[in-house]
């Protein structure tokens, strides 16, 4: 009779172009933009920017890029080597989905870093 209901969590459908923009924004102001986890034609991929080492200040010369399970060093490296099925993920025609964002340590965080008002600013639906 009395219950919580569980709150259902509604899609947020982004053109991957627009996240790349905000990983190099973040970059340009020396912050790393952590992951998302996203959806797209079936796949699910992993992109973003964090400081390695983990403990390590956070500016430029420590925010590495992040696409699966590869780092890339700069940003216009990032840009060429993340793709999906041969299409760079700047170029995707399609919206993805954001399933998860502000990942550290394989855990969402509560609160990301952006507020979570960055990504659904720019949410298509």
């Amino acid at each position: 009779m009395f219950g919580f209901k569980k709150k259902e969590q509604k899609p947020l459908w982004i053109m991957a172009k627009d996240v790349m923009d905000l990983i190099l924004s973040d970059y340009e102001t020396d912050m790393s933009f952590t992951l998302i986890e996203f959806h797209y034609q079936g796949g699910a991929y992993l992109l973003g920017s964090c400081i390695i080492p983990p403990d390590a200040e956070e500016r430029k010369e420590n925010i590495s890029f992040v696409f699966q399970d590869q780092a890339y060093q700069t940003f216009e490296e990032f840009q060429e080597n993340a793709c999906i099925g041969g299409i760079k993920i700047y170029e995707l025609e399609e919206p993805v989905e954001i399933v998860r964002a502000g990942i550290v340590g394989n855990d969402t965080m509560l609160k990301t870093p952006w507020g979570d008002t960055r990504l659904a600013k720019k949410a298509l639906r």
